[in-house]
């Protein structure tokens, strides 16, 4: 009974963990968040592809609330962001949730899967501090610069909005409705759960109930048998139950006619005598013999002297003799904080950690000293440095052109790749 009530508890929450975790990824996305996450999706391919300014640059002289034309205003007509700032803004009147976000802008680029966790967390960062509707507030003060084109579409405007309106209503009566459908489900989840547990709580208690008057019955016959235990040696002889008092004067009878047998086995005389016990026989004692002295011609033999035995020397344990340093020249780490390539020999425009190693399993590791290196981690330290280094402003880098490392970190080997266990601590000059 136990086992099925805990199996649905646990079915009934997992039901309703499912039915909340659905909600959460119905949330479709405003406009204006929409918008600024094709932007960011952008400025991700722009930064994979090598020519993006760095995030601080951007927000600095556009805004945090930066679209596709802020970003093409930047860039200009570059071959290769034309193409996908064109693919992007093809899409920046579509809406859905974050995943269908994803979804599209790493359809439209051949690396997607390397820029889609990136892409993700910015996103869902924006999110959490922005309603989207600063977007929305920049597009309106643009599109006020064109107002006197539009005064002579007033008419169709109305009617389009009156339109979109109308389909946004249904739209929102869907969402809501699939929301209500989600809010049902999770609420029968947690109702079963609440019900389940209070009937796994009235089933404990009746067996702790049962449980308790089973090891009464057996503490009382353990008492009955250690009396009837007790009864039978004689020690005191104690009737358990009317039903045991035959047996009881059985015992007393049988003591009884022993001890008269007793009596007429002492009054016996002839019995007594066979029962005498024999007196053993003294022994003479026998006589001493002389023992014969030694001839003082002998000599006395004198007892050898033990040699001694020599101790074997204890070995001192020898010291353990460690591998020479080796150096090995990392690249910029990836998503999971493992060093994405390692090198015995320095690599320009590859190369930006230097790693030294004792026994080829952990190491220490700094930014490599050269000017090539820091120019390639500076240009994008949020891509390069944030995932093995720390420090106080670290992602702006603007004016900045050496690197210098405060503290080394740490890094292990694992499957095959080296971890940063420990970030090092950098700072800017």
């Amino acid at each position: 009974m136990k086992k099925i009530l805990l199996t649905l508890v646990c079915i009934m929450a997992a039901m309703s963990t499912m039915g909340l975790s659905a909600q959460d990824n119905a949330k479709n996305l405003n406009p204006g968040q929409w918008k600024h996450g094709l932007a960011i999706g952008a400025q991700w391919i722009a930064r994979d592809l090598g020519f993006a300014q760095a995030e601080d640059v951007v927000i600095s002289r556009t805004n945090e609330n930066y679209t596709l034309d802020d970003l093409q205003k930047m860039y200009g007509s570059r071959d290769k962001w034309m193409g996908f700032y064109n693919k992007l803004k093809s899409h920046e009147n579509e809406s859905g949730d974050i995943d269908k976000l994803l979804s599209t802008i790493t359809a439209e680029y051949d690396k997607g899967a390397v820029i889609k966790n990136g892409v993700k967390k910015d996103v869902e960062k924006y999110n959490a501090s922005h309603t989207g509707d600063e977007v929305g507030a920049t597009t309106a003060a643009e599109a006020n610069g064109n107002e006197a084109t539009t005064i002579t579409n007033a008419n169709d405007s109305t009617e389009s909005k009156a339109g979109d309106s109308e389909e946004n209503k249904q739209d929102e009566k869907g969402s809501h409705g699939g929301h209500g459908f989600l809010y049902l489900l999770s609420l029968l989840g947690l109702a079963a759960g609440v019900i389940g547990t209070f009937l796994a709580m009235q089933a404990r208690k009746e067996s702790q109930a049962i449980m308790s008057d089973v090891n009464g019955d057996i503490n009382n016959m353990q008492k009955q048998i250690d009396k009837l235990r007790a009864a039978i040696k004689g020690e005191h002889p104690v009737v358990l139950h009317n039903k045991n008092a035959k047996h009881d004067n059985k015992l007393n009878e049988s003591e009884g006619l022993a001890q008269t047998k007793k009596i007429e086995f002492d009054n016996n005389p002839s019995k007594k005598q066979d029962n005498k016990k024999q007196e053993p026989k003294k022994e003479e004692p026998k006589k001493e013999v002389k023992k014969e002295e030694p001839r003082k011609d002998m000599k006395k033999e004198e007892p050898k002297k033990e040699e001694k035995k020599e101790e074997p020397k204890k070995e001192e344990p020898k010291a353990t003799v460690l591998g020479e340093p080796r150096i090995l020249f990392m690249a910029k780490p990836d998503e999971d904080d493992n060093f994405s390539r390692s090198s015995s020999q320095y690599e320009p425009g590859n190369s930006i950690f230097e790693l030294t190693t004792m026994d080829g399993k952990s190491g220490s590791f700094t930014v490599i000293n050269k000017s090539d290196a820091h120019k390639l981690a500076l240009l994008m330290p949020g891509d390069t440095l944030t995932r093995a280094c720390s420090g106080n402003n670290i992602q702006s880098s603007a004016g900045k052109s050496r690197i210098i490392t405060d503290r080394a970190g740490r890094a292990q080997l694992e499957n095959g790749k080296w971890h940063i266990v420990v970030k090092a601590i950098v700072h800017y000059e």
